[in-house]
């Protein structure tokens, strides 16, 4: 029979598993808290579009240069001209932002996350 008063916590090898466990949660929460605030400053830029702009007569080209420019100011690397598309109807302008950020992880392991935002505008 095994005496139980003799088996008291976690072996040395247990400790450095959980030490590992948490250093890789850690590492992963480090290289993605950047992405996902670079992605609020994406949407804070077409939401102060969406005020601006609403009900007035802009064209795209327009458009795309004053996103570009308020993402250059925020400092947002992860978006290029190729990612924002303009479509305009009779009634409305859809500005959509659509693109993908890559980063390393470690070693060859990558995370790519995916954002879409969008707005609509009215115009006259």
């Amino acid at each position: 029979m095994i005496n139980r008063t003799k088996q008291k916590g976690i072996t040395g090898i247990g400790w450095l598993i959980i030490l590992a466990l948490i250093a890789f949660f850690t590492l992963i929460i480090l290289k993605l808290i950047p992405i996902y605030l670079d992605s609020f400053k994406v949407n804070s830029v077409l939401n102060s579009i969406e005020e601006e702009y609403a009900g007035r007569d802009v064209t795209p080209v327009e458009m795309t240069n004053t996103i570009l420019k308020r993402l250059d100011i925020n400092m947002v690397d992860g978006v290029t001209k190729d990612d924002i598309y303009i479509e305009r109807t009779k009634k409305t302008l859809t500005v959509e932002i659509d693109y993908e950020v890559r980063t390393n992880l470690m070693g060859n392991v990558d995370a790519v996350i995916f954002f879409q935002d969008s707005v609509t505008l009215p115009v006259n």
